[in-house]
């Protein structure tokens, strides 16, 4: 499926190299997300889950939904709602055969809002703004990766309350950076609320984080775990083309 703001013939002939109706299927953002570019997202779930489950029925192994989405965080009031839909889609797609890639126009979204929304994305493209962190869903768990101070952890909590109850935060520290005490605060208040937060890394990592904090341990979950380069997968490998085509297909923020 294509999104864009205003498609007509000429989108689908462009398209004709990749894909024909009726795998594919270009539609309007309207028609998609609705004439007043403020996304609901429970409706917003459900109508991709009916999409994905036609297509299953009709034979397709999975959907792909690539959209030109600058129209709906062009307000403060589109972007909290797309802000919200961005978290519920990213764990949709980390439970259901669909990939998805969001783009966003550079010349009509400014470059501080652009890292606002790749900060909702695992990937993103090479002309991106960097985001300080990242969060997405793995596992039934949400993930954060970056660098994580006070900020990243009040939007931690901000994406918590879009997502399902129970829903558990794993900071890998092979991917992240705790910045000062009050990340770690802010991730022991989590935990005291209900929480469960994981954070794992290598035995020095998690013992300097012991020392620092002799009290984590009462209330977050420290796991450590021992390097072992000989997991991971060759890159010519079955198991290594599996994993690069997982994480090609994560949803991305781009420009077009």
């Amino acid at each position: 499926m294509y999104v864009a703001e205003d498609p007509g013939p000429a989108t689908v002939t462009a398209l004709a190299d990749v894909a024909r109706p009726p795998v594919l299927e270009v539609v309007s953002v309207a028609e998609v997300y609705g004439n007043s570019g403020i996304v609901d997202a429970a409706r917003q779930r459900a109508t991709f889950a009916a999409v994905l489950a036609e297509a299953m029925t009709e034979g397709y192994s999975g959907i792909r939904v690539a959209a030109g989405n600058t129209p709906l965080v062009t307000d403060e009031a589109r972007l909290a709602a797309w802000i919200e839909w961005e978290i519920v889609a990213d764990r949709f797609m980390s439970e259901q055969p669909v990939t998805g890639l969001c783009a966003f126009n550079q010349d009509r979204v400014d470059v501080d809002r652009l890292r606002h929304l790749a900060t909702l994305h695992p990937l993103s493209s090479a002309t991106s703004p960097i985001p300080q962190f990242r969060l997405f869903a793995d596992a039934g768990a949400l993930c954060v990766e970056g660098e994580i101070d006070s900020l990243a952890v009040t939007q931690l909590q901000l994406a918590l309350d879009a997502l399902p109850p129970q829903t558990g935060v794993l900071v890998d520290l092979a991917a992240a950076t705790l910045r000062g005490r009050k990340a770690l605060a802010g991730l022991e208040s989590l935990a005291r609320d209900g929480v469960a937060v994981t954070i794992q890394g290598g035995p020095a990592a998690i013992g300097a984080l012991r020392v620092s904090d002799p009290l984590a341990d009462h209330c977050l979950v420290l796991s450590e775990f021992q390097p072992d380069d000989s997991a991971q997968p060759a890159a010519g490998s079955p198991a290594g083309v599996a994993l690069a085509r997982r994480e090609a297909a994560l949803t991305s923020c781009g420009h077009h």
